[in-house]
Parts: C-alpha cells; structure tokens; sequence
C-alpha cells in the first residue's frame, strides 16, 4: 500500500474522530430497536480496544487489546501475559487512536487441553500479517512460533479472525480494505500472488492443505480458499451444516454477508454495492458481467443518505444458538462500528434491528451457559476504558 494512500486513509477517520471532540458519541439506529429482555454486567475494565477472546472456562478468559497487550481474565481479576510479540499500530498524528493493525483475535486449539497450544492474529513490526502461536507459563508467553505470514506487508487487514474447522485445520481471514476506484482500481484481493483480501485455509502448523483449491495458472494448492474479499472483520462457521459465513466491510456502504466456498471469487474491488469515500464510483464491471464469474453476497447494507449511502462497518459475527435470551436464537448477532451498537440479523426474514447494546462492539462469543460476553472498545479517547460485559436473561 503506498504512503500517500495511508496518509489519505489516516486523515479520512481521523477528521471522523476528531469531530466527535474524543467522546465517541452513539448514534441513532438506522433499523428499529428490537424491545428483547436481557441484563448487562461489566466483569472487566481498564481496556484500549478488546478484539480478542478465548473461552477456557464460564469465567476464564485470554483476552488481547489491539495495542498489543494479552491479558489473562479469570473471576474478575485480569493479569497481564509478558513476552507477547512487538506488534505495528498506526492512526492519526496526534490521535490516541489506533486505526490498523496491532494484536487482533486470539483463539485456543481444539486439543488445548493436551498441548497447550494458543494462537494469535497480528500486524507484526515489519508490516506483515502474521499468526504465531504459543504457551503460556506464569503469565509468560513461551514456545513462541510464527506459523503464517503473508508474503507482502499489509497495511490494510484489520479483521484477522482465526476459525477452526477440525482439530487441524484453521481458516484465517486477511483484508484489504483500502480505497478502489473505478479510475483507480487496487487489484490486491484479485491477485493470488498477495495474501491480503483473502480467506485462508492453514493446518495447524502452517503448513498447506493439500485439498486446498488450485487455481487456474497455478500448479499446486496455496493457503489461499477464497478470495477477491474487501475485509472480512467476522468470520463464523456452523459446525452442523459445515457452512462458513462472513461478514464483510464494503466501502461507504455495501457491507456484505457472504457464504464463503472453496475456491470462488467474491468481486472486491471490481464490483462492489458500495461506493468510495468521497463519492467516487468503485465498480469497474456491471453487475451482470461479476454475475459470471464472482459470488454476489447473500445480503448486504447500505444505509441510505443524502450523500450516497452510509456502512454499517461490520466488526464481528455471532451465529447465536442456545442462548438464555431466546429472542436471538437463530439470528446473528453484528458489531457495528458506524453505528456503535449491536445489532441482530435473521437470515431467514432479511431483518436487521437495532439493539440496546452500545458501544463498538469488536468482538461477541457464546459462554458455555449460552451467555453472551462482549468485547467494547473505549469510548473516550484520552482514557482506556474498554470493557468486558455478559449479557443474560
């Protein structure tokens, strides 16, 4: 990604920051407020931007903070992980905020219990997208191994979310979410010799599978299963129908939820339902000619306005089965970020609504109870005062 592009992305979000005179202020829903009964509990504070959780018990948890921390989180009382990876954030000369990169998900392996094995996702020092994994001993990160990394820095991938299939299999999602024009395409999802605007599918120790797809031009598989992605920030897969979903920021506008295949094309950025920041048109082809070749997204969002459209900015995804609060079984439950609220989704109506959770929610996981915790980034930004907080009947 080229300075001037950076410099461009930083000074956009931060004017958007800046406005908001550090207190990031909640706005109206754009859907109806679902009326749902359930009770909120902070159980941890004192966070920058919470992205990560893994789940060991109803009340144990590794959680990271984009800034670069891991915390260990059990009954309340949180313990700083040492010897975590040196990780690259950047945002806006002279705003505490971190726009990209830093420590993103973290997650267990599925025989954690055996081999002690923990994963995590990161922009590392040399501007690459990383997944290493290590142990933990005495609040001390050990036997550290960087597992993947992309082949080119990338700048741009802010979801990083790590999924497992089995007991070996891993996918992990890259994004690309820079601005694309029409007259000025940036063709990096597209490109199958770059990593970033893609979903990859990994073993457990970073190598290959061989039943990964290989495309056309190519001899053999890589760790790329899909691409032509913008940035995939939530990623899900449902164990019964081994169906993978994404959820996916477009532009300004045209975030997508998407069943993500093996080896198909999902048209970032040659067509997009959203346009760019400025007004600029994104599309370089009809969307009868993506309609050929690309997998269009099962639904998407725009929020209509005066100016062209507004993002909901999608951040994590939760597929909700039994939970203590019935009214969101089998929907999803959303982060917005635009909208600073979560939000719920139901595939089978096309209904979104608008819930009475605020904050920017980055990251939501069922406890084994069927509870809801979730990870709210801080909404003053001279303070860190992100949360944890469990949602219940």
């Amino acid at each position: 990604m080229k300075l001037t592009t950076i410099l461009l992305v930083q000074l956009f979000i931060g004017c958007l920051i800046s406005c908001q005179r550090n207190i990031i202020k909640v706005p109206d829903s754009p859907y109806p407020i679902s009326d749902d009964s359930f009770s909120m509990d902070t159980i941890a504070t004192g966070f920058v931007i919470p992205y990560g959780i893994a789940i060991l018990e109803e009340d144990e948890f590794y959680i990271t903070d984009r800034i670069g921390k891991l915390f260990h989180l059990k009954n309340g009382n949180k313990t700083e992980i040492s010897g975590m990876p040196r990780v690259a954030t950047f945002g806006t000369p002279g705003l505490p905020a971190i726009m990209h990169g830093g420590l993103m998900d973290i997650s267990l392996h599925p025989n954690y219990a055996s081999n002690g094995w923990v994963y995590i996702s990161y922009l590392g020092e040399d501007g690459l997208a990383k997944v290493s994994r290590l142990k933990v001993h005495d609040n001390t990160a050990s036997d550290f191994q960087t597992i993947f990394a992309t082949r080119h820095t990338n700048y741009t991938g802010n979801g990083m979310r790590i999924v497992w299939e089995d007991d070996t299999h891993f996918f992990l999602n890259v994004g690309n979410s820079n601005f694309s024009t029409s007259t000025n395409p940036i063709l990096n999802a597209q490109d199958l010799n770059d990593d970033a605007g893609k979903i990859h599918r990994v073993l457990e120790d970073g190598s290959v599978p061989e039943d990964n797809p290989i495309f056309k031009g190519f001899t053999s598989p890589s760790t790329i299963w899909s691409y032509g992605h913008r940035d995939v920030q939530g990623l899900v897969l449902d164990t019964l129908t081994h169906t993978l979903y994404g959820i996916e920021h477009g532009p300004k506008g045209g975030d997508e939820f998407n069943i993500i295949e093996k080896g198909k094309n999902y048209g970032w950025p040659l067509f997009s339902y959203g346009i760019n920041y400025d007004g600029a048109w994104v599309s370089t082809i009809s969307e009868d000619s993506a309609a050929t070749f690309t997998v269009f997204p099962e639904h998407y969002w725009t929020v209509p306005t005066n100016d062209g459209g507004q993002a909901i900015a999608p951040a994590c995804l939760l597929q909700v089965t039994g939970s203590t609060i019935t009214e969101w079984n089998n929907h999803f439950l959303i982060g917005s970020l635009a909208f600073r609220r979560l939000m719920k989704y139901n595939r089978e109506s096309g209904k979104t609504f608008g819930l009475k959770v605020e904050g920017r929610v980055r990251t939501i996981k069922q406890l084994p109870s069927g509870d809801v915790i979730a990870l709210i980034e801080r909404n003053d930004l001279r303070e860190s005062n992100g949360i944890i907080v469990k949602i219940s009947d």
